[in-house]
């Protein structure tokens, strides 16, 4: 895992690096606890993202099989949502592998911890330019299953 930080943008060697990024990059300030790369039942890491910043919601759809897949709790919002397809800012790809960033509560004794914030992380799988295209808090528990979901 190396990212390069000389340039413009973060750019990745893999779809590793996109935990990195992520806790480097603390989405309005939440430090990320997990992260889950996502990989498709298909077992293909390469998909195309849609996401509505305002709902906080987001899909993502293999680039191999082409199933469509709502991040964690992303289902609740869809319906309302007005998604909006990610392109790479660099090189207009608009393919990418993905992985979710999770920020943590601090759990009570014995207890999981709730999700607090939620960060959609992509690299570009084209020329591996990474970012965080959508994220959102989570305003709810019990939500450690949320983990899961990516």
């Amino acid at each position: 895992m190396a990212i390069d930080t000389s340039g413009k943008w973060w750019v990745g060697s893999e779809a590793a690096d996109i935990a990195d990024y992520l806790e480097a990059y603390q989405s309005e300030g939440h430090e990320v606890h997990a992260t889950r790369l996502c990989r498709c039942h298909c077992g293909s890491t390469a998909f195309e993202l849609e996401a509505d910043r305002d709902e906080g919601c987001a899909q993502r759809i293999c680039a191999a099989c082409r199933s469509r897949h709502l991040v964690c709790d992303s289902a609740e919002y869809w319906e309302g949502a007005q998604p909006e397809g990610w392109t790479c800012t660099e090189c207009q790809c608009k393919t990418c592998n993905l992985a979710v960033g999770f920020s943590l509560y601090e759990p009570e004794e014995g207890q999981q911890p709730d999700v607090r914030w939620v960060s959609v992380g992509q690299r570009c799988t084209n020329c591996g330019t990474l970012g965080s295209f959508v994220d959102w808090k989570v305003g709810y528990g019990p939500s450690y299953q949320l983990l899961d979901q990516a």
